[in-house]
């Protein structure tokens, strides 16, 4: 199944403390927290979400449990979730309600980056 990202990505975006702008880490739609990119999509039904390796580290036996994660390596902050089972969508939510509430206290405040922000940010990802 494709899901729809940008009707995906603006739900994202109605979860409190989250905003929608242009991805830093692929082109398209991303959710931001303040001025701090967590969650786009990667691939068709694939949705990287910034958890934080703080609360990966709290989560990893629920996580590595989960056959939609994928966790990447010990040093990263980021989880991949597989959103092409159709009911998968509550789920992604709830890790991006996570992962809000994991960077916001640390995300520098404001509006996400535009232009050539943006593209600055683009070029050493």
């Amino acid at each position: 199944m494709t899901i729809d990202r940008q009707s995906f990505m603006e739900r994202l975006a109605s979860v409190p403390g989250a905003s929608l702008g242009e991805g830093a880490f692929s082109p398209g739609p991303a959710i931001w927290a303040g001025r701090r990119e967590v969650a786009h999509f990667d691939s068709d039904g694939a949705l990287d979400v910034r958890l934080t390796k703080a609360a990966i580290r709290q989560r990893r036996p629920e996580l590595k449990a989960n056959p939609r994660v994928t966790l990447r390596a010990n040093s990263s902050d980021w989880i991949e979730f597989d959103l092409t089972d159709g009911d998968a969508g509550d789920e992604a939510v709830a890790l991006v309600q996570a992962a809000l509430a994991a960077n916001l206290p640390t995300a520098e405040p404001g509006p996400q980056p535009t232009g050539t922000d943006l593209e600055r940010r683009r070029r050493f990802r």
